[in-house]
């Protein structure tokens, strides 16, 4: 089985299996800079969610373009299951035991050189009071 494939595993069965005490209330992707240079580059984009309580699961999708790759995952409360650096396309993490009030990470991208508009889609998964929420926050446009 694929290691993207296994995270999607690992990520649906642990959502499934949980059960919490919060909901979401807002979450947001951004982008240290939005220009792409023409000779390629990176970029950080930083995700956060806050919310009342503690959910007892948090994962986040973000979809990327294909030639797009992961260089590194920092913060104070970095999820528990991350891409390995040199992943592509949709990237997904996951918090085994999310942070009370807020979480937040930010990740590093290299893009290729040429690239010249691209998006990154992002979605947020909440586990709380046996439910699952879905959010969607918006999009990160870059461009020249």
């Amino acid at each position: 089985m694929k290691k993207s494939s296994a995270l999607r595993c690992f990520v649906a069965a642990f959502f499934l299996l949980t059960a919490g005490v919060a909901l979401a209330q807002n979450a947001t992707l951004q982008a240290g800079a939005t220009a792409l240079a023409p000779a390629g580059g990176q970029v950080t984009l930083t995700a956060s969610v806050s919310y009342d309580g503690q959910p007892s699961a948090l994962g986040w999708a973000i979809g990327l373009p294909a030639d797009w790759t992961l260089v590194s995952v920092a913060g104070a409360n970095v999820p528990e299951v991350s891409p390995e650096a040199g992943s592509t396309g949709a990237l997904e993490f996951a918090y085994t035991a999310a942070p009370a009030a807020k979480a937040e990470f930010s990740f590093v991208v290299r893009y290729p050189a040429g690239s010249s508009a691209a998006k990154a889609v992002p979605t947020v998964l909440v586990r709380a009071n046996g439910k699952l929420a879905t959010l969607t926050p918006a999009p990160v446009e870059f461009g020249r």
